[in-house]
């Protein structure tokens, strides 16, 4: 996200708009979003690691790797060319546990586009992500935090949550790795903190380089890491799940998948419970009951619900699932299971030889 050479009053105001959209837009998050590691003894600040300009093959993949052995999220802003050229780089990303972004899909400044232009742009990037099989968030970020009125309403109307920075490693301009460490750290402050840092530029892997030393001296000085809600906060999202349930023959086990609406960026949970209907817990099924984990990086876990069976020839019975205590996710309605009598299952014939009648022949 190298800077273009704007004219100072824009770069003033821009600096200005960020401060104020990012650090004052709402209350930080609850203490339970953070993980678990931080929540014994409070925080200083949270502070939120923002990588745009990516996904670069071999640099994505080791900023990953460093973000897995600290146990640290993060959040990726991607170009859409880029995750157009390189799919599976991208998709390493999400399923490595960590959420994604729209920055556009040519890297354009928005502040001189028309609102056709930036809505085509999301949109491209919105459709190359999903077609490498991520589960973008609906924030983004507009390349240079440059933005004018049309670009505003095209963000607005497209659905998206424009995300700025309260701490830029300015790691695209100079420096090695410990001066780009250095200025991350001198700019973090108790509270809410958005780094922005880049993966797929030119010096991104000095930049890169300087994030377990980042990590390292953050949290000896008391910060806690997070990645961004759906505002755009330091936080996590709280996807909605739902289960998804099919009929089942008694005799089987009942598949119910759990889906969450978008990715969380942390591991979450869920109780997931048989409750009775016109198929009674503990006679049709047997009582069950389990906290089901659903891994940062998933969007969907299948679970097996065992049903019993019996002799008795009996109409199609309904149970119910119902999703309890969710940790870091909001849960629906419970869903209905019809199971079905293993009398009435469909059956396939299969053909066999022709009937021959016994007795004597008659010519």
């Amino acid at each position: 996200m190298r800077r273009p050479a704007p004219a100072l009053a824009r770069c003033l105001v821009a600096v200005l708009v960020t401060l104020l959209s990012v650090t004052i837009a709402s209350p930080a998050p609850a203490m339970t979003d953070l993980p678990a590691a931080h929540r014994k003894g409070g925080c200083k600040g949270k502070v939120a690691l923002t990588f745009d300009d990516g996904p670069a093959r071999g640099t994505t993949h080791r900023l990953v790797q460093v973000l897995r052995r600290n146990d640290v999220p993060a959040t990726f802003f991607m170009v859409g060319q880029r995750v157009a050229a390189n799919p599976s780089a991208a998709l390493e990303v999400e399923r490595a546990g960590f959420l994604t972004a729209n920055h556009s899909w040519a890297h354009r400044d928005m502040s001189r586009q028309s609102y056709r232009d930036v809505r085509r742009s999301l949109r491209a990037t919105r459709n190359a992500m999903w077609d490498a099989g991520l589960h973008p968030t609906g924030l983004m970020r507009p390349p240079y935090g440059a933005l004018a009125n049309p670009a505003r309403r095209a963000i607005r109307d497209s659905g998206y949550v424009p995300v700025l920075w309260t701490d830029d490693s300015l790691d695209w301009k100079w420096g090695g790795s410990p001066q780009i460490a250095q200025r991350i750290l001198a700019g973090l402050r108790p509270g809410r903190n958005i780094v922005l840092q880049h993966d797929g530029v030119n010096r991104s892997p000095l930049s890169v380089a300087a994030v377990e030393r980042v990590i390292r001296v953050a949290k000896r000085r008391g910060y806690c890491f997070t990645a961004l809600d759906e505002k755009g906060r330091p936080g996590f999202p709280t996807p909605l799940v739902t289960a998804l349930a099919k009929d089942v023959v008694e005799g089987t086990d009942a598949v119910v998948t759990l889906e969450l609406a978008q990715p969380a960026g942390r591991d979450t949970a869920v109780v997931v419970e048989a409750a009775s209907g016109t198929a009674t817990v503990g006679t049709d099924l047997p009582a069950f009951r389990a906290r089901v984990k659903v891994p940062a990086g998933t969007v969907r876990v299948t679970v097996r619900i065992p049903v019993s069976t019996d002799a008795v020839i009996e109409p199609a019975e309904t149970f119910s699932v119902a999703l309890r205590d969710p940790e870091g996710l909001r849960v629906t309605q419970p869903s209905t299971v019809t199971v079905i009598d293993t009398a009435s299952a469909p059956r396939i014939d299969l053909p066999g030889p022709p009937f021959l009648p016994l007795g004597p022949k008659f010519s």
